[in-house]
Protein backbone atom coordinates (compact mmCIF):
# COMPACT_ATOMS: atom_id res chain seq x y z
CA UNK A 1 0.00 0.00 0.00
CA UNK A 2 1.49 3.24 -0.55
CA UNK A 3 2.58 5.56 1.81
CA UNK A 4 0.11 9.12 2.42
CA UNK A 5 2.33 11.90 0.58
CA UNK A 6 3.69 14.44 3.14
CA UNK A 7 1.76 17.37 3.84
CA UNK A 8 2.40 19.96 2.14
CA UNK A 9 3.65 22.93 3.94
CA UNK A 10 1.41 26.29 3.91
CA UNK A 11 3.22 29.88 3.48
CA UNK A 12 5.56 31.61 1.07
CA UNK A 13 8.93 30.29 -0.21
CA UNK A 14 11.66 31.21 1.93
CA UNK A 15 13.14 33.64 -0.74
CA UNK A 16 9.96 35.24 -1.90
CA UNK A 17 9.49 36.39 2.19
CA UNK A 18 12.79 38.15 2.35
CA UNK A 19 12.19 40.01 -1.27
CA UNK A 20 9.25 41.04 -0.48
CA UNK A 21 10.59 42.63 3.24
CA UNK A 22 13.17 44.31 1.17
CA UNK A 23 10.59 45.46 -1.37
CA UNK A 24 7.98 46.45 1.77
CA UNK A 25 10.57 48.51 3.44
CA UNK A 26 11.99 50.41 0.43
CA UNK A 27 8.66 51.41 -0.34
CA UNK A 28 7.69 52.26 3.16
CA UNK A 29 11.62 54.21 3.95
CA UNK A 30 10.37 56.66 1.08
CA UNK A 31 7.21 57.24 1.88
CA UNK A 32 7.10 57.63 5.05
CA UNK A 33 10.86 57.97 6.46
CA UNK A 34 12.97 55.85 7.50
CA UNK A 35 12.56 56.80 11.55
CA UNK A 36 9.18 56.97 11.65
CA UNK A 37 8.87 53.46 10.07
CA UNK A 38 8.50 50.58 11.83
CA UNK A 39 9.48 47.15 11.73
CA UNK A 40 5.62 45.92 12.03
CA UNK A 41 5.09 48.57 9.36
CA UNK A 42 7.48 46.84 7.29
CA UNK A 43 5.91 43.12 7.89
CA UNK A 44 2.25 44.41 7.56
CA UNK A 45 3.05 45.82 4.37
CA UNK A 46 4.37 42.86 3.48
CA UNK A 47 2.30 40.13 4.56
CA UNK A 48 4.26 38.25 7.29
CA UNK A 49 5.04 37.81 10.86
CA UNK A 50 7.32 39.74 12.90
CA UNK A 51 9.13 36.53 13.65
CA UNK A 52 9.46 35.92 9.54
CA UNK A 53 11.26 39.38 10.04
CA UNK A 54 13.52 37.96 12.03
CA UNK A 55 14.82 35.60 10.87
CA UNK A 56 16.11 37.18 7.74
CA UNK A 57 17.34 40.34 9.36
CA UNK A 58 18.36 41.19 12.85
CA UNK A 59 17.98 44.90 12.70
CA UNK A 60 15.55 47.80 10.40
CA UNK A 61 19.40 48.70 9.06
CA UNK A 62 19.96 45.41 7.48
CA UNK A 63 17.50 45.60 4.86
CA UNK A 64 19.19 48.25 3.00
CA UNK A 65 22.37 46.17 3.33
CA UNK A 66 21.28 42.93 2.47
CA UNK A 67 22.14 42.56 -0.68
CA UNK A 68 25.97 43.46 0.29
CA UNK A 69 26.04 41.33 3.16
CA UNK A 70 25.27 38.55 1.10
CA UNK A 71 28.07 38.93 -1.40
CA UNK A 72 30.44 39.71 2.15
CA UNK A 73 29.44 36.28 3.12
CA UNK A 74 30.76 35.08 -0.68
CA UNK A 75 33.92 37.17 -0.18
CA UNK A 76 34.48 35.35 3.59
CA UNK A 77 34.21 32.08 1.03
CA UNK A 78 36.25 32.92 -1.84
CA UNK A 79 39.46 33.99 0.42
CA UNK A 80 39.32 30.59 1.82
CA UNK A 81 39.34 28.79 -0.84
CA UNK A 82 41.76 31.44 -2.67
CA UNK A 83 45.12 29.58 -4.67
CA UNK A 84 48.21 29.46 -1.92
CA UNK A 85 50.18 29.82 -4.75
CA UNK A 86 48.72 33.94 -4.80
CA UNK A 87 50.24 36.48 -2.20
CA UNK A 88 47.40 37.69 0.01
CA UNK A 89 46.98 40.55 -1.57
CA UNK A 90 46.26 39.56 -4.97
CA UNK A 91 43.63 36.82 -3.07
CA UNK A 92 41.64 39.91 -1.11
CA UNK A 93 42.14 42.04 -4.36
CA UNK A 94 40.35 39.39 -7.00
CA UNK A 95 37.58 38.95 -3.78
CA UNK A 96 37.34 42.30 -3.75
CA UNK A 97 36.60 42.54 -7.51
CA UNK A 98 34.36 39.63 -7.96
CA UNK A 99 31.95 41.54 -5.09
CA UNK A 100 31.93 44.63 -7.18
CA UNK A 101 31.16 43.18 -10.34
CA UNK A 102 27.93 40.95 -8.87
CA UNK A 103 26.71 43.39 -6.44
CA UNK A 104 23.15 44.77 -7.43
CA UNK A 105 22.94 48.67 -6.07
CA UNK A 106 19.04 48.00 -5.31
CA UNK A 107 18.95 48.92 -1.75
CA UNK A 108 22.51 49.81 -0.76
CA UNK A 109 22.70 52.86 -3.19
CA UNK A 110 18.73 53.85 -2.42
CA UNK A 111 20.46 54.04 0.85
CA UNK A 112 22.78 56.57 0.03
CA UNK A 113 21.12 58.83 -2.51
CA UNK A 114 18.20 59.35 -0.30
CA UNK A 115 19.85 59.10 2.72
CA UNK A 116 17.94 62.51 3.89
CA UNK A 117 14.41 61.79 2.47
CA UNK A 118 14.24 58.56 4.52
CA UNK A 119 15.98 60.46 7.54
CA UNK A 120 18.34 57.87 7.90
CA UNK A 121 20.96 59.74 9.48
CA UNK A 122 23.24 58.01 11.78
CA UNK A 123 21.81 54.85 11.16
CA UNK A 124 23.49 55.04 7.88
CA UNK A 125 26.95 55.76 9.18
CA UNK A 126 26.55 53.08 11.88
CA UNK A 127 25.98 50.34 9.57
CA UNK A 128 28.86 51.41 6.95
CA UNK A 129 30.91 51.57 9.45
CA UNK A 130 30.15 48.07 11.22
CA UNK A 131 30.16 46.54 7.83
CA UNK A 132 33.72 48.20 7.39
CA UNK A 133 34.82 46.68 10.93
CA UNK A 134 33.32 43.53 10.08
CA UNK A 135 34.92 42.91 6.35
CA UNK A 136 38.18 44.34 8.25
CA UNK A 137 38.09 41.60 10.27
CA UNK A 138 37.50 38.93 8.22
CA UNK A 139 40.44 40.30 5.62
CA UNK A 140 42.86 40.44 8.80
CA UNK A 141 41.92 37.00 9.76
CA UNK A 142 42.68 35.52 6.37
CA UNK A 143 46.06 37.53 5.90
CA UNK A 144 47.32 37.00 9.27
CA UNK A 145 46.39 32.93 8.79
CA UNK A 146 48.67 33.48 5.97
CA UNK A 147 51.35 34.41 7.72
CA UNK A 148 51.02 38.20 7.61
CA UNK A 149 52.16 40.11 11.04
CA UNK A 150 48.60 40.30 13.00
CA UNK A 151 49.08 43.92 13.30
CA UNK A 152 49.63 44.80 10.01
CA UNK A 153 46.82 42.13 8.73
CA UNK A 154 44.50 44.69 11.11
CA UNK A 155 45.80 47.90 9.30
CA UNK A 156 45.64 46.41 6.07
CA UNK A 157 42.32 44.65 6.39
CA UNK A 158 40.82 47.86 7.64
CA UNK A 159 42.36 50.01 4.58
CA UNK A 160 40.82 47.24 2.15
CA UNK A 161 37.95 47.11 3.47
CA UNK A 162 37.45 51.06 4.15
CA UNK A 163 38.38 50.98 0.16
CA UNK A 164 35.42 48.94 -1.04
CA UNK A 165 32.60 50.85 1.51
CA UNK A 166 33.73 53.92 0.21
CA UNK A 167 33.83 52.77 -3.70
CA UNK A 168 30.31 51.37 -2.95
CA UNK A 169 28.82 54.92 -1.21
CA UNK A 170 30.86 56.86 -4.74
CA UNK A 171 29.18 54.33 -6.99
CA UNK A 172 25.45 55.30 -5.31
CA UNK A 173 26.00 58.90 -5.44
CA UNK A 174 26.98 59.14 -8.38
CA UNK A 175 24.49 56.96 -9.99
CA UNK A 176 24.76 53.45 -10.27
CA UNK A 177 23.24 53.16 -13.38
CA UNK A 178 25.73 55.31 -14.85
CA UNK A 179 29.03 54.10 -13.23
CA UNK A 180 30.68 50.92 -12.35
CA UNK A 181 31.64 49.68 -9.02
CA UNK A 182 34.50 47.26 -10.19
CA UNK A 183 35.84 50.79 -12.01
CA UNK A 184 35.50 52.86 -8.76
CA UNK A 185 36.83 50.04 -6.55
CA UNK A 186 40.16 49.86 -8.38
CA UNK A 187 40.60 53.72 -8.18
CA UNK A 188 39.69 53.30 -4.49
CA UNK A 189 42.44 50.58 -4.11
CA UNK A 190 45.02 52.62 -5.69
CA UNK A 191 46.12 53.83 -2.12
CA UNK A 192 46.15 50.83 -0.45
CA UNK A 193 46.89 48.00 -2.83
CA UNK A 194 50.12 46.47 -1.99
CA UNK A 195 49.57 46.17 1.99
CA UNK A 196 49.19 43.07 1.76
CA UNK A 197 52.03 41.44 -0.79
Amino acid sequence: MPSPAAPRRSGRPHASSRAMLEEAAGELFLERGYATTSVADITQRAGVSRSTFFNYFTAKSDLLWAAFDERVEALRAALAAGPADATPGEVVEAALRDLAARLPAEHVALAFTQADTMGLGDDLRLAAARRTADLGAAIATYAAGRGVDPLHARVAGAAWAGALVAAVEAWALAGAARTRLPDLLDRALAPVRGALD
